[in-house]
């Protein structure tokens, strides 16, 4: 999973960030949960934006199966974020 994080930022910041997320894995900074849950909440936003006919309850299913987790554990992450995201862009305003 961190080679998985390096590959994205390094997609999105370039070359250099490469040993910068390394060092945040080696001392700890980066939580292995938060990064999956980073990639579960991505992929689902990917798959709802390019399979705009697929069941949404057939992503939570894909997903489950990718990252070995239960259906449950990633419909939380997925809407447990999303209501935290709006609840505080609505606190804001």
């Amino acid at each position: 999973m961190a080679e998985n994080l390096i590959n994205e930022i390094v997609s999105l910041c370039g070359e250099g960030s490469r040993a910068f997320v390394n060092t945040l894995y080696a001392e700890g900074l980066l939580d292995n949960n938060s990064v999956r849950n980073f990639f579960i909440r991505k992929d689902f936003d990917e798959a709802l934006k390019n399979n705009k006919v697929e069941l949404i309850k057939n992503i939570f299913i894909d997903l489950s199966d990718k990252y070995d987790i239960s259906i449950r554990q990633v419909q939380r992450i997925v809407y447990d974020y999303m209501k935290n995201k709006v609840s505080n862009d609505v606190n804001t305003k």
